[in-house]
C-alpha cells in the first residue's frame, strides 16, 4: 500500500471496509476469526505482538498517535471518519479512547500442548522451543512467547471480563510461564478483559483447557506441581513456602465461589494468603499478582519483574 493511500477518509459510515467496528457493545466476538484491540496503549502492544492486524480505525481529527500509528505495516489500512460524532454512531459507545484495531485470532493450544511446545514432549526431549524471548509453535500452529521459569497460572472459570483482564495484566507484568483457561472461562480477547488487562492478553502465553481436571492429572504426571489457591485454616501460608517446585501452577477460583472441591482434590497442595479473619477474599487479577509477586520473590527472580 503507497504512503498516499495508507490512510483512507471514509465519509460513509455504512461503508463495508468498517463491518468489523460496527456497534461493538451489542457483539462479544467470541467464536469470531477476529478481536478488537481499543486505545492507543492496547493497539501499540497487539502492534508489537504475534497477533496479526487487519485494519486500524481513529478520526480524522485524533493527534497524538504519531509513534503508535509508525508501527502499523504497510498493508494494513488506517480508515478515518470525519468526526467524533460518527465514530461514536459506528462502534455504539462513546469513543473516547481515540483508535481501534482489528487483530487477527490465532488458534489457541490446548495446555497439553504448552507443554509439549515448552518442555518437550513426553520422553524428555526439548526441539528448542521455549527460549527466553523466543516465538515458539505448538502442533495447532499456535505461537507464544515462552518465559521459561515463571508459574503457570490455572482459570477454571474466571466469568468476569475485569478481572480476568486484571489476571492478565499481572500475569504479563510478573513473567507467568502462561495463563492457563478453562472450558468455563470468557472470552480474553473481549474489549473489555482486552483493555483492563492493558495488553497483558496479547503479551502472555494463553492455553485453552479442552479438559481442565483431564489435564491437571496429565501435567502433574509431566512434573507440573499444582498449588490450590483457598481460604482456609488447614492450607499452607503463602510467605512461609520456602521453596517451589520447577514447574509450579496456581489455581484460583471463580469471583463468586471460589475453587470447587473436585479441583482443590486434584492439586498437590492447597495454599492461602494470609489476611484479616473478617475480609472474605481478595479480588481474582489481586490475587494472581499476590502469588505471583511471592512466587518471583521467593525464587529470586529479579528479572521478571
Amino acid at each position: 500500500m503507497s504512503d498516499a493511500t495508507r490512510e483512507i477518509l471514509v465519509e460513509n459510515l455504512d461503508d463495508p471496509r468498517l463491518r468489523p467496528y460496527r456497534n461493538l457493545r451489542e457483539r462479544t466476538l467470541r467464536g469470531e476469526s477476529i478481536f478488537v484491540a481499543e486505545g492507543a496503549l492496547v493497539v501499540e502492544r497487539l502492534l508489537r505482538s504475534r497477533f496479526g492486524v487487519e485494519s486500524i480505525l481513529t478520526t480524522r481529527k485524533e493527534t497524538g498517535l504519531g509513534e503508535c500509528l509508525s508501527l502499523v505495516p504497510a498493508d494494513v489500512p488506517i480508515y478515518r471518519v470525519d468526526e467524533r460524532a460518527a465514530a461514536n454512531e459506528l462502534v455504539g459507545f462513546e469513543f473516547h479512547q481515540g483508535i481501534l484495531a482489528v487483530g487477527k485470532r490465532s488458534p489457541t493450544p490446548t495446555f497439553l500442548e504448552g507443554l509439549d511446545a515448552i518442555f518437550g514432549d513426553e520422553s524428555g526431549r526439548n526441539d528448542g522451543a521455549g527460549e527466553v524471548g523466543e516465538a515458539s509453535e505448538t502442533t495447532s500452529g499456535a505461537r507464544f512467547l515462552s518465559r521459561r521459569g515463571g508459574a503457570f497460572v490455572v482459570l477454571p472459570d474466571a466469568t468476569k471480563p475485569d478481572n480476568l483482564g486484571l489476571a492478565f495484566r499481572c500475569a504479563a507484568a510478573l513473567g507467568a510461564e502462561a495463563v492457563v483457561l478453562g472450558e468455563r472461562c470468557c472470552d480474553p480477547f473481549s474489549r473489555r478483559a482486552l483493555r483492563v488487562s492493558m495488553g497483558g492478553v496479547l503479551q502472555t502465553p494463553i492455553f485453552r483447557a479442552e479438559n481442565l481436571l483431564a489435564e491437571i492429572v496429565e501435567a502433574r504426571r509431566r512434573g507440573v506441581r499444582f498449588f490450590a489457591t483457598v481460604l482456609n485454616d488447614e492450607a499452607a501460608v503463602l510467605p512461609e513456602i520456602a521453596e517451589w517446585p520447577q514447574r509450579t501452577a496456581f489455581v484460583f477460583g471463580n469471583e463468586y465461589s471460589g475453587l470447587t472441591q473436585d479441583f482443590v482434590d486434584a492439586c498437590d497442595r492447597s495454599v492461602m494468603i494470609p489476611m484479616r479473619p473478617d475480609v472474605d477474599s481478595l479480588n481474582l487479577g489481586v490475587s494472581v499478582g499476590v502469588f505471583l509477586y511471592e512466587f518471583n520473590r521467593s525464587r529470586g527472580r529479579r528479572g521478571a519483574v
